[in-house]
């Protein structure tokens, strides 16, 4: 039996990984075993770390800066790594994975960093056939009001709703509430699936 996977997607500060590590404890407070990954990754010794450390301190690697491109390209090979080493064989195994950001981020700051769309698609295209058959069994795309979201990477957020709401489950969640109103919908919606 395949695993679940459950993706939390947004901007930077709607507030996706308080909510998806407290989703986490809530399973596991009812026996529901899961596993947490983000992308591209900060879990010690993974390509995904170093490639997090990179993009935020590039100086303390001797790196003047990177071009938006290459920036959006390192992180499709931290998702790859990830995938291909601990994602899809976890989901083989039936188990459930909750994953802190998609193909989604690179692709909406991606485009917010003027990378141009066949480069962007080139680079996503290897992440995709890693993905091979595998879609998420839900998406939540986080919004928070209080975070200062630009309108372009907004609007691409609402493109691919439309685009990919018809191959998955897409959950929009407006983390307005408390984290436990929050967290009580979103652990619903998984026990539901």
């Amino acid at each position: 039996m395949m695993g679940r996977l459950f993706v939390f997607e947004g901007p930077d500060g709607a507030g996706k990984t308080t909510i998806i590590a407290e989703v986490k404890k809530r399973l596991h407070a009812v026996d529901q075993n899961c596993v947490l990954f983000s992308f591209p990754g900060k879990e010690s010794g993974t390509l995904g770390a170093h490639i997090y450390e990179l993009h935020h301190q590039p100086a303390q690697f001797g790196v003047e800066c990177l071009s938006a491109l290459s920036l959006q390209i390192l992180h499709v090979a931290a998702h790859v790594d990830t995938i291909e080493r601990r994602i899809l064989p976890l989901l083989s195994e039936g188990k459930t994975v909750l994953l802190d950001r998609y193909w989604w981020s690179t692709w909406v700051y991606g485009i917010a960093a003027g990378v141009p769309l066949a480069q962007l698609e080139k680079a996503l295209a290897v992440e995709h056939l890693v993905w091979q058959e595998v879609r998420p069994t839900a998406l939540f795309l986080m919004s928070r009001s209080s975070a200062s979201v630009p309108s372009e990477i907004a609007q691409v957020y609402r493109e691919l709703i439309e685009q990919e709401s018809e191959k998955y489950s897409v959950v929009s969640i407006k983390n307005e509430d408390t984290i436990d109103l929050i967290v009580d919908e979103i652990f619903e919606i998984i026990i539901s699936l």
